[in-house]
């Protein structure tokens, strides 16, 4: 396996934060059982019912919950009823499956971010709507996914037609504070930094290409100016990569994971596997000595870290540890990282990819796809 990893200073630019971006609000998933996919991410990762919306409170077409910690919120989505957005709801459903549909941001003026992103040659898709409270704007981006814009007042609900869950306290050995990147997987990589740079006003964070004898890919990484917001990209470099595959199966481009951000990887890991969340293997070999000399000292038990299968990498300002989920839906497309920084590390794990594609391969043989 060879890999070939570039890191590009981040330079700030003369319009930094064009479209006033705070973070990403919210990311929504299109899904065939929205009570299901609710369950699944209180009971597997610790999360807690904060909204919900169908036809009776006011939203029309679906039916919504709302789940979330810290300053993660998932909306899962399915069709309710007829109409355009019950229809187009089926419609992505019977193209991609379960998948994420909106990667939303916070911006500090909804209207100024939608009316500058258009200037500067994004797509629009849903207008400026809403009230004194809350509004929201789309852009169209990689795929079938889009942007929203959100803006909200102090204290102001989700989204109109969405009323709060009560009840549902955020506690338990699992923590998330927030999303700490998401990775699109693309046809065609280059198309959609520039995008990203021209549009949004972002960075070329870094870049890498992998390559492991048996499939390959490419990926650069572009970031706010402020590093809050941060997205992977990966093109595929191989007829038979995992990247190929998903697109294959995903039917275009889309997101291919999401990664959440502990304060105690090892707790959380330790009670996501208790409640029955599957990770990709790691080989008892990753903590032979070629381990100690590559991490060096850190503060957690190895032992502890083998037994659980955490990797760890180290970067020019401390390191970090991660682990990969298997592939949550039907298809195998999207899955989740769990990831914890130490020091000022903002790598992604880059010394990891031997292992990670190792694993991930060992999926695509079961599947039969290499």
């Amino acid at each position: 396996m060879t890999t070939t990893f570039f890191e590009t200073p981040v330079e700030h630019k003369a319009a930094a934060n064009p479209l006033g971006l705070k973070g990403i609000d919210h990311i929504e998933f299109i899904v065939d059982d929205a009570d299901q996919w609710r369950d699944f991410f209180i009971n597997r990762y610790g999360m807690a019912a904060r909204y919900y919306a169908d036809e009776r409170t006011g939203v029309k077409g679906r039916r919504a919950h709302v789940v979330g910690q810290g300053r993660i919120n998932f909306i899962v989505a399915e069709p309710q009823g007829r109409g355009p957005e019950a229809d187009f709801m089926r419609w992505h459903l019977d193209k991609h499956g379960c998948g994420v549909r909106d990667v939303a941001f916070r911006t500090r003026d909804a209207s100024h971010s939608l009316d500058e992103a258009a200037r500067r040659g994004a797509k629009v898709l849903r207008p400026l709507q809403g009230d004194a409270n809350f509004r929201g704007g789309s852009i169209a981006a990689y795929g079938d996914t889009i942007h929203s814009f959100i803006e909200r007042a102090p204290h102001a609900s989700f989204a109109p037609g969405y009323e709060a869950v009560h009840g549902h306290a955020e506690k338990g050995p699992i923590h998330f504070a927030m999303i700490d990147h998401v990775v699109a997987n693309v046809e065609h990589m280059e198309e959609w930094v520039k995008y990203y740079e021209e549009v949004f006003g972002f960075d070329l964070f870094m870049h890498f290409d992998i390559n492991t004898g048996r499939s390959a890919l490419m990926s650069k990484v572009v970031s706010s100016t402020d590093g809050w917001i941060k997205l992977p990209i990966n093109e595929p470099s191989s007829d038979n990569s995992q990247i190929k595959e998903f697109l294959d199966r995903y039917n275009g481009p889309g997101v291919q994971h999401i990664a959440l951000l502990t304060p105690n990887i090892s707790e959380t890991i330790a009670a996501m596997r208790a409640r029955g969340q599957e990770f990709l293997d790691v080989p008892d070999t990753y903590y032979d000595e070629e381990f100690d000399r590559r991490i060096g000292e850190i503060e957690e038990d190895k032992a502890v870290l083998k037994r659980l299968k955490i990797l760890v990498d180290r970067d020019h300002d401390g390191y970090l540890l991660q682990l990969f989920t298997k592939c949550v839906f039907t298809r195998p497309t999207l899955f989740f990282e769990v990831i914890q920084r130490r020091g000022r590390a903002l790598g992604f794990g880059e010394g990891n990819f031997r292992a990670l594609f190792e694993a991930i391969e060992r999926e695509q043989q079961k599947r039969g796809s290499l």
